[in-house]
């Protein structure tokens, strides 16, 4: 069998071939589990960006909203403030 050195080559090319499918599968499984962690670790950062938004950018959004609704009115209301003081200090003059 080993006689020829040809035969002993193609053994030896037939052993490292499988060798290095060995290896190769070896790191795709390696790859797809640091895959698998990366998509948990995703998953983790999708639900706490959730949690963010809900406590926090809601209900800054909210107040932000009825700030923008309520300054027209307050504006309105300190305008006949001080066009009420001037008319006070006009007759008091």
């Amino acid at each position: 069998m080993f006689n020829d050195p040809l035969n002993i080559l193609y053994v030896v090319l037939a052993i490292a071939i499988a060798l290095l499918t060995i290896f190769v599968c070896v790191a795709l499984i390696y790859f797809i589990l640091i895959l698998r962690d990366a998509n948990k670790m995703m998953e983790k950062v999708r639900d706490t960006v959730d949690r963010v938004n809900n406590f926090v950018v809601k209900p800054v959004m909210l107040v932000s909203s009825v700030v923008d609704h309520v300054r027209p009115l307050i504006e309105a209301a300190l305008e006949r403030r001080a066009e009420s003081q001037q008319h006070s200090k006009k007759r008091k003059s």
